[in-house]
């Protein structure tokens, strides 16, 4: 674990030199166990994967811009070159709830311009603005009806589908003196066309009367919301977006037959220096060791390869995969089983370990024992006779996504193991001195046991397991229309959200949540079931829109107390 948590593997990122590396230095410790190779033609198998982004100094507005002072890319852009006359589109914003369309008529091969933000909401003169009281008795505040449509990538994509070949985004210029924003790697989203900010002095070079028109804009006079500015420009976005090698690293034991074999996995890349689906923004270009997420998994697979490997035999021949891509979106494992080195019908149990690095309370928590019948019996055998404490869960589907999911897709049991998120997870802090190596260890053991038991059944016939809620704050969640910032804790049982922490920069931090908080009520939605706090949270957070104020109650030190949290978009900025 430490070796491959340490500052020189760079966070062992998937498609970097140092992903590589540390797929090498794998493949070694299996090769030393003296295990045979499984990969393809050797302990490998490569694919290919989306490198980081990498983003030059050479974005311009040709003949208008003076370098990074003026120009910036933006995290949505692509590379390259786009030419077209250009065209001022205010806000840039379509919300039909405020009859507010900017994007009305098309602008076919045009370069758009528009500003950041939303138009501000109107006061009466000498009153500071605030929330209008909604019809849900004072715990939930109507957000100003802008939503998200003040969100950058929703602008561009409006642009886009309009037709435009380019976007320029302008600050407002109550902003003007501020510097323009950094190049957002945390951020995966993907315009398919040039995006950049501009400066306010660059802005006003290419609108004529530029802080006039959102004068009028912000409701001081009629709107101009398009405009054709006679003139062509090319705009040049120097992102460079590319794909690179990865590699899953495999080895087989050899067991007493080899008609079946047994699949226990870890994926070992991890963040490298931040960017997409780090959770400290603010950390961008620190490097992000993962120890828990997942050296410790990868640990955990080694020390079992060799606990196996030292005899005796098993009933059927196992293959340890170390996969990479995880962190991307299941990359290696997914396409292992769509390219498999061992035929697919021969597989009757993928065993995955994904954060096992905090298990120093004994608790450690077992997805898909619904995958096949005699996996809830033996995992409920096997964890107290290690010293650990079980939460098993049937379904294999609760906390998001990981590499077990590939196998279940086609449909062969799967177990994944892990000991839960923590305020740590996708940080910079996730770092080897949190290590919980005696933890491991019994987790270890307890796997070579459940794989020497499922190695001797006759045969482990796929279940449908039942499907279970997911986790609306897991770094690659998707599908909620707002974004709180929990970071929850999974092994806590009774009512309510135990937060292990929360998210940097987001509305539950700046509302003043904390770790050790039990979240009970979100606006109208109480959060108080004894068993399926967890929908009860998925409903509040799909029940309102970003932008709408919300009274969270909690219990911190064993009192309840209250504060109100302004939802929000991970897209808005």
């Amino acid at each position: 674990m430490a070796w491959l948590a340490d500052d020189a593997q760079e966070g062992r990122r998937a498609g970097t030199e140092a992903g590589l590396r540390a797929g090498q230095w794998i493949a070694a410790q299996l090769a030393e166990i003296g295990l045979a190779p499984a990969g393809e033609g050797g302990f490998t198998q490569t694919f290919e994967v989306p490198k980081p982004v990498a983003v030059g100094t050479s974005s311009a507005v040709a003949g208008h811009s003076n370098g990074p002072q003026d120009v910036i890319p933006m995290f949505c852009s692509s590379a390259g070159r786009a030419a077209g006359a250009l065209e001022w589109r205010g806000y840039g914003i379509v919300n039909g709830e405020k009859q507010w369309n900017d994007f009305e008529a098309r602008c076919d091969g045009k370069v758009v311009v528009i500003v950041r933000g939303t138009p501000p909401a109107p006061k009466a003169a000498g009153e500071a603005a605030q929330p209008a009281e909604s019809a849900h008795g004072g715990n939930v505040q109507s957000g100003d009806g802008w939503g998200n449509s003040g969100s950058l990538f929703l602008k561009v994509m409006n642009a886009k589908r309009a037709g435009a070949v380019a976007v320029l985004v302008a600050p407002h210029p109550d902003q003007a003196n501020e510097p323009l924003p950094r190049f957002d790697a945390s951020r995966g989203a993907q315009a398919g066309i040039p995006a950049l900010f501009i400066s306010s002095a660059l802005a006003e070079q290419l609108v004529p009367n530029y802080a006039a028109a959102i004068a009028a804009l912000d409701g001081k006079s009629d709107p101009l919301r398009a405009q054709a500015l006679d003139k062509e420009v090319l705009v040049v976005a120097d992102v460079t977006r590319e794909n690179g090698p990865a590699t899953n690293v495999l080895a087989r034991l050899v067991g007493q037959s080899s008609e079946r074999c047994i699949v226990i996995g870890a994926h070992y890349d991890h963040l490298g220096w931040g960017g997409e689906g780090s959770l400290a923004p603010d950390q961008q270009g620190v490097v992000h060791n993962g120890a828990d997420d997942n050296a410790s998994g990868t640990a955990v697979v080694l020390e079992m390869a060799r606990l196996l490997a030292s005899g005796p035999k098993p009933a059927c021949d196992v293959v340890f995969a170390l996969w990479s891509g995880e962190e991307l979106g299941l990359l290696g494992s997914d396409h292992w089983t769509k390219h498999p080195t061992v035929p697919l019908e021969r597989v009757a149990l993928n065993l995955n370990l994904d954060m096992v690095g905090r298990c120093a309370s004994g608790k450690l928590s077992v997805l898909g024992a619904g995958s096949s019948a005699p996996l809830e019996a033996w995992l409920k055998e096997l964890g107290p006779a290690a010293g650990l404490q079980l939460e098993i869960s049937l379904s294999g589907q609760g906390v998001g996504g990981s590499d077990h999911q590939s196998f279940l897709k086609h449909k062969i049991p799967a177990v994944h193991v892990f000991t839960g998120v923590h305020a740590d997870y996708h940080k910079p802090s996730d770092d080897t001195e949190r290590f919980e190596a005696q933890g491991a260890a019994q987790i270890a053991g307890m796997c070579v046991e459940l794989v020497r038991r499922a190695a001797q059944a006759p045969a482990l016939a796929w279940i449908e397991p039942p499907a279970a809620v997911a986790s609306p704050d897991r770094a690659r969640g998707g599908g909620f229309r707002v974004w709180f910032g929990s970071v929850p804790e999974y092994s806590h049982k009774g009512p309510g959200i135990l937060l292990g922490g929360t998210s940097a920069g987001s509305p539950a931090e700046k509302a003043g949540l904390m770790a050790g908080d039990i979240l009970r009520q979100v606006g109208d939605v109480r959060i108080d079931s004894e068993t399926d706090s967890m929908a009860e949270y998925m409903y509040a957070l799909q029940t309102y829109k970003a932008g709408d104020v919300v009274l969270a109650r909690f219990v911190r030190d064993g009192k309840e107390l209250s504060t109100r949290v302004t939802l929000a978009t991970r897209e808005a900025q």
